[in-house]
């Protein structure tokens, strides 16, 4: 009956840990799709994102990603399994207390029954529960009991992954200190090109731009481990107190049953009630721990633990090439800016430069070099580059930068033709591309609306738009990934256009 204690137990091992070692979690897993998806036959010239992601195999990368982690949290429970069994109360158990409370004129001691805190969130049913006789008396426990079977199996499924997410913050703890570390060399990359940008010095933007980039922390599930670590605490305390009086009157099943439906409810509630800043963002993500990866409110980048897996790399550049990008693209939110931004008058804007409208033009040229999104006819192009324009930019402004980070000196070598001859430079491009792999991204579709280009256009776009691509895999001008680049489109750095503000702007 004290199995459950267990588990905190094992919670508190965990967190004494300082880290699981790193041959526990797998490594350099772009290298490891590479050699088992990609399609040498496709030139990368011609078509990368076909070359990457071929459409036979249906890959979807992130959900892959997803899947290591979830296995690897698996594997460490299938070792303590006590971090299953709490949440394990099988619809027989609760049936089994529903016919015991069930019984007609099973009256006891009312000294024996514990009517306190752990019944949290009904504490207005057991009015009149003293003064009740005891038919009364059982039907207020019933009724409690009912109530909070309601809300039971949600509230255990959210226990449930929170256990998970926690398990795979500890595995992943190393990798998520080194992230916040890229994190901020990332930050410092920013902070550096705002001042060599010639339209954000003219506009006296540098300061403005600084300013709002010092605002921006990266969180992490780790951020969210004391409130997790004080629900499991309000569930044991919950528990025992209920267990402790229960079992005088009831036998050991009913009693934990019982119990166990008011602890999971009050833990959660909990979880619910939590004024914590992390939960802002969202409590569903947060616990639910699966590819999220978001900008939120401008000044807080949250990642998930399956993300970090891509720490776990000794190659550079698939490591900026993966994580860089993605950290500055969320970044690149705050200092990008699309229709919402321009309606709602972000005070950033009024500094942004005027020309901006490349990154428009690369949208469209992409959807007709490579033709898969189409309008609600069927036959017309179908992009809206007044839509996806904020991710667009994030996109083309994020890669730029990362690149200028993660590749300082390559030579250049011929054509990618198998494994063994990929060069540090091209493993760069290939992270960026395998991570936005995603099934039937090159068949025909109508547009979704949706603010994200297409992923077959999304990575097409921005290695057309690299001249460090063209040079990687020695691409030549007349190769159809060089001639989808429409014009120029730096918007940040010493290539960006020179724009000055005038009074009558």
């Amino acid at each position: 009956m004290w199995r459950f204690l267990l588990l905190f137990f094992c919670l508190h091992g965990l967190r004494d840990a300082t880290g699981l070692p790193d041959p526990r979690l797998p490594g350099n897993i772009i290298r490891d799709h590479i050699k088992k998806y990609i399609d040498f036959s496709v030139d990368p010239c011609e078509d990368f994102y076909a070359h990457v992601c071929p459409k036979e195999f249906n890959l979807s990368f992130l959900s892959d990603l997803m899947n290591i982690k979830t296995k690897l949290v698996h594997e460490y429970k299938k070792n303590n399994p006590d971090f299953s069994q709490w949440t394990n109360l099988h619809d027989g158990a609760i049936d089994e207390i529903i016919e015991f409370l069930s019984a007609e004129e099973r009256c006891i001691d009312t000294k024996n029954i514990f009517v306190g805190s752990y019944l949290y969130l009904n504490d207005s049913i057991l009015d009149g529960f003293e003064t009740a006789d005891c038919a009364g008396r059982e039907n207020i426990l019933k009724a409690v009991f009912n109530s909070n079977r309601v809300y039971y199996e949600q509230s255990r499924i959210e226990l449930a992954a929170a256990v998970d997410a926690l398990v795979a913050s500890r595995l992943t703890k190393h990798l998520n200190g080194d992230a916040k570390k890229l994190f901020e060399q990332l930050k410092n990359v920013m902070r550096k090109e705002f001042k060599k940008t010639p339209w954000a010095k003219h506009n006296h933007a540098v300061k403005k731009y600084e300013e709002a980039l010092e605002k921006i922390t990266f969180w992490t599930f780790s951020d969210a481990e004391h409130i997790i670590s004080t629900a499991f605490r309000k569930y044991e305390i919950s528990f025992n107190s209920c267990f402790k009086k229960l079992k005088t009157a009831y036998n050991d099943k009913v009693s934990t049953t019982f119990c166990k439906v008011m602890a999971t409810n009050n833990a959660t509630n909990f979880l619910h009630e939590s004024t914590e800043k992390i939960f802002e963002m969202g409590l569903k993500e947060i616990i639910g721990d699966r590819l999220s990866l978001f900008n939120y409110m401008d000044d807080r980048i949250y990642m998930s633990n399956d993300f970090l897996l891509l720490m776990n790399t000794n190659d550079t550049t698939d490591l900026h090439g993966t994580l860089g990008f993605l950290f500055l693209h969320e970044i690149m939110h705050t200092f990008v800016f699309g229709y919402e931004d321009i309606e709602n008058g972000n005070e950033l804007y009024s500094y942004w430069t005027k020309h901006a409208d490349c990154v428009a033009k690369q949208a469209a040229k992409t959807c007709e070099t490579f033709k898969t999104v189409f309008a609600e006819d069927g036959e017309s192009q179908g992009c809206n580059a007044t839509i996806t324009f904020e991710e667009d930019a994030a996109d083309l402004a994020a890669y730029r930068l990362a690149y200028k980070l993660g590749n300082r000196k390559f030579t250049r070598k011929t054509m990618v033709e198998n494994y063994e001859s990929i060069t540090k430079d091209e493993m760069f491009f290939y992270g960026a591309g395998m991570i936005l792999c995603i099934p039937n991204a090159m068949d025909h579709t109508l547009f979704s609306g949706q603010p994200h280009s297409n992923n077959y256009q999304r990575v097409n776009s921005l290695m057309s738009q690299m001249n460090e691509f063209k040079t990687a895999f020695k691409c030549k001008d007349t190769d159809k990934m060089i001639q989808n680049k429409a014009a120029e489109c730096t918007l940040y750095g010493s290539k960006a256009p020179y724009t000055r503000k005038n009074s009558s702007d």
